[in-house]
């Protein structure tokens, strides 16, 4: 199933309770001994500049200083386009392409790598083992680190990592709510409540949300609810202790969307855009919980000890239909083949991170250096089986009554009760060689021990991934940098018997500069990123090493504030990926065929890729806003027969503030723009969202 996966590595945090306030300013690279930033809690309002992250490093660096790229997406932003889960925050990061995952969760490609395969979800600096909804009620910024990340983060991060950065407690009192509601039904509540001593010693946060929407598709209604809270403690000037606990529940409805016609092309079947072919046993329900226990201690100047203990658990019972195509049969009618996959998912994921930080000096060099060792263990217990439904008119879809009886195929039945235990130390060093010239080094050692009982498999590896970057600072408001990685995949559960992981390297090369007196800034970069060995089912549905991957591009992300209240964000990418190497098997009337694929793009990736958002607040408390975002066309399977044309939606907003009351008003697709997002496989596409208005309401009480 390749919808599903299954991540074997837990990765290391950033600085515990990390709020780090804007930095509008460059500084200039220390020339002695580097001083370690605080981490402090500070939540406001981020200007249009990027704030300082530790996405990167683990060490609150300005991303102006980083030798990668990064894109910072904001809270401010993400509330003027009133966005609900992860993939509306990543419409704003350059070279990444979003659509919902089969319906149920967040799919989104980074760098022509798709983020099921080459990407990796992290909260607070933890990953995240399975795909799901990424509700932004209790989120301060989206942090979306390019490249390989294995460095820092251990396995599956190929070609990127999104970093969730959350709402941390705060001192003071004060509170929030919100309330959405729009067309199709769609609504969300959220509050975000915080109690604290004034000096921020003690303090307590609660957030909350629950959305939901009856769809605009004939699919059925959705809906999703979690709760946070969070408390933090500094007993005295040198510690601090937090703890946290999350909780998601996720009941949407599955959706594979409406299937191709004809050999080729980007011809959906000609029926109504909420026409849908999903079976009546369809549903899908995911269970979260996130736990967080973390401490850090100032041992000396610049010698702090932290560590976090971390617990995810992941509940997912799902049965979901799948359009296989739609064929022509002797009756003269044209019906839709469909399959449905039963899925009853449990992971446990348990882990501790331990890291040292320290500022020091060799000689002329200062230092700000992160070491550190974490030890995780996944356990994760799976059944999945497929069955065949009964095929469907394409023109007039009425199921049997009771949906028919499913068949089920043993033969494509998988089972799992696997334990993969991770131990991995690793380093970063921030090196200041004199003002205009810095360098990075980081490296991550990972042991991976990997067992499956009831298939017997059993696999060992060790894989070092390393990542060399310098920046050189010819002025004081320009940076140019150029860096090189390496990062790994390991085998899935769903894999039996020996493999190897997959792997990948990047040298990337770019630009950064400040603008308008510190009001704006505008970063672009080039790179070129090759992924190797990529597994791919064969006739029998065994994997196989037979694939490489390469992506060229070049990625420009612009944020500015020209005037008091103006506010811009602009991206645009050119991705060129292209299969290198790949052959994958397929199965026709006359038997299993070996087909090559060399040479072909990659699906849902954009060769180009754009948007542009502007937002003025006035005085008298009026708001206005505005943005597009263009693809070009995009090919859905890997074998480029069907593909998604060219598109361009328009949003827009307007609010008005009256104290402590905001009033706003979101259209999205203004134009009503029709267009296709992502179904499954490579033989359906859902039909994108139409226009809809949404209406929303902001109450803020107590001081911030």
């Amino acid at each position: 199933m390749n919808w599903r996966t299954l991540g074997l590595m837990v990765v290391a945090t950033s600085p515990a309770f990390a709020q780090e306030p804007a930095s509008p300013e460059k500084k200039d690279p220390p020339e002695a001994t580097p001083r370690r930033q605080e981490t402090v809690n500070v939540e406001a309002e981020l200007p249009a500049l990027p704030p300082a992250s530790s996405a990167a490093t683990r060490i609150p660096v300005a991303v102006q200083d980083l030798p990668v790229t990064l894109s910072v997406v904001p809270r401010r932003l993400i509330r003027d386009q009133d966005g609900f889960v992860l993939g509306d925050a990543l419409r704003n990061a350059s070279g990444v392409n979003v659509a919902p995952g089969f319906g149920v969760f967040d799919f989104f490609t980074i760098r022509g790598f798709d983020s099921l395969t080459g990407g990796l979800v992290l909260t607070d600096g933890v990953a995240e083992p399975e795909s799901t909804f990424y509700p932004l009620y209790n989120v301060r910024q989206v942090e979306v680190l390019k490249g390989p990340a294995a460095f820092l983060y251990g396995g599956n991060a190929l070609a990127g990592a999104v970093q969730i950065v959350r709402k941390q407690p705060a001192g003071g009192r004060f509170a929030e709510a919100s309330l959405t509601y729009g067309r199709f039904g769609t609504f969300e509540g959220a509050v975000d409540g915080n109690v604290g001593r004034a000096d921020g010693t003690l303090a307590l946060r609660v957030n909350g949300v629950w959305q939901g929407s009856d769809g605009y598709r004939d699919v059925g209604s959705g809906s999703l609810a979690a709760l946070n809270p969070a408390l933090s403690w500094r007993p005295d000037d040198k510690t601090r202790l937090g703890a946290s606990f999350e909780y998601v529940r996720s009941d949407w409805p599955p959706d594979t969307g409406v299937p191709f016609v004809g050999e080729s092309g980007s011809s959906l079947a000609h029926v109504p855009r909420t026409r849908s072919y999903q079976s009546p046993f369809d549903a899908s329900a995911q269970d979260v919980y996130r736990l967080r226990v973390e401490g850090e201690r100032r041992l000396g100047p610049s010698l702090t000890l932290r560590n976090r203990l971390y617990f995810t658990q992941l509940g997912w019972v799902s049965d979901g239909t799948l359009v296989n195509g739609a064929f022509p049969f002797p009756d003269g009618r044209t019906y839709v083949i469909r399959t449905l996959v039963l899925l009853d998912d449990r992971q446990r994921l348990v882990g501790d991170q331990l890291e040292l930080l320290s500022s020091f000096r060799t000689g002329a060099v200062g230092h700000d250096l992160l070491a550190g060792i974490e030890v995780s263990r996944l356990q994760d217990r799976f059944v999945q089986d497929v069955a065949l439904l009964d095929p469907i008119d394409l023109l007039v879809p009425v199921e049997r009554p009771g949906g028919g009886t499913p068949v089920t195929l043993p033969a494509f039945g998988l089972a799992g009760d696997s334990r993969s235990l991770v131990i991995a130390p690793y380093v970063v060093d921030r090196l200041a060689l004199s003002k205009q010239w810095q360098a990075f080094a980081g490296a991550r050692l990972d042991r991976l021990d990997y067992e499956d009982r009831p298939t017997g498999t059993s696999r060992g590896d060790t894989r070092l991934s390393p990542l060399l970057g310098i920046v050189y600072s010819p002025a004081r408001d320009v940076s140019l940098h150029a860096s090189a990685g390496t990062s790994f995949a390991p085998p899935s559960t769903q894999v039996v018997g020996p493999r190897e992981p997959e792997t990948s390297r990047q040298v990337e090369v770019g630009a950064k500069l400040q603008l308008l007196g510190g009001r704006a800034f505008l970063g672009a970069s080039a790179y070129v990123l090759e992924r190797k060995d990529i597994a791919i089912p064969d006739s029998t549905g065994l994997f196989k090493q037979a694939g490489d991957q390469r992506s060229r591009g070049i990625e420009v992300d612009f944020s500015a504030e020209p005037a008091h209240g103006l506010i811009a964000y602009a991206t645009y990418a050119f991705t060129d990926a292209e299969l290198t190497r790949f052959a994958e098997a397929v199965n026709t009337p006359a038997g299993p065929i070996v087909l090559d694929r060399s040479g072909n793009r990659p699906p849902f990736v954009p060769r180009h890729l754009a948007s542009l958002w502007l937002s003025k607040e006035f005085a008298n408390g009026l708001g206005l806003a505005g943005g597009v975002r263009a693809l070009s066309d995009q090919f859905v399977g890997e074998d480029n027969r069907y593909r998604i044309d060219a598109y361009a939606t328009v949003d827009a907003a307007a609010w008005y503030r009256a104290g402590r009351v905001r009033f706003a008003v979101n259209v999205k697709n203004l134009t009503g723009a029709e267009y296709a997002t992502r179904g499954f496989g490579g033989v359906s596409a859902i039909p994108g969202r139409p226009r809809e208005v949404l209406g929303r309401i902001d109450l803020r009480l107590g001081a911030r």
